[in-house]
């Protein structure tokens, strides 16, 4: 026969299993978006510093920073997943580094 005092370490053992569950299952999810995080931020970088990296091969050999950001596509292998990133690209003068902004898109 069960008694009242087993029924009720069952139920809270049950209980107990749940709550270290669900911790586990937070942790996981938590651990997840931060893995994420990162992923999109080193992607962001790595985007940013290959257009960077065009830029100064068309500087040292043509000897000025191209105009825009479509003569590097075209001139210089440079891809852009244009729907994942905008980039802002603005020359300031032949021989002066240009101002390079990568963002990431918002996804709805």
């Amino acid at each position: 026969m069960i008694t009242a005092k087993k029924k009720e370490n069952a139920i809270l053992a049950v209980l107990l299993s749940f709550a270290v569950f669900l911790a586990i299952a937070a942790l996981s999810l938590i651990m997840l978006e931060d893995a994420e995080a990162t992923s999109r931020s080193e992607a962001l970088r790595a985007m940013e510093e290959s257009i960077i990296r065009a830029a100064v091969s068309a500087y040292a050999y043509e000897g000025v920073y191209p105009e825009n950001i479509d003569y590097l596509e075209e001139n210089y292998n440079l891809v852009i997943n244009k729907d994942r990133y905008t980039v802002y690209y603005s020359r300031i003068g032949d021989n002066i580094m240009p101002n390079i902004i990568v963002t990431e898109r918002i996804r709805y």
